[in-house]
């Protein structure tokens, strides 16, 4: 006898409950992943602030430029 669930979304059998389960996990990891990523580029962005002087505001932006590489449309924008 093996495992189904019925949802708004149609039945999931054992095998789909199994790779369900997983993903969400998967999911989960990645979301841990991008929070630590998030802290540890506020504290560069602090630190870089701190021995600058430079606002966080201002190395944000920067930062952010540089990564899209859309210094053209920040120079035309601004």
């Amino acid at each position: 006898m093996s495992l189904t669930i019925q949802t708004i979304y149609g039945t999931l059998d054992e095998k789909q409950l199994k790779e369900l389960k997983g993903a969400i996990s998967e999911a989960n990891e990645m979301m841990y992943q991008v929070d630590q990523k998030k802290r540890m580029l506020k504290e560069i962005i602090d630190i870089a602030s701190d021995n600058s002087k430079i606002p966080k505001k201002i190395l944000n932006k920067i930062a952010k430029t540089q990564y899209k590489q859309s210094l053209q449309e920040e120079v035309a924008e601004f």
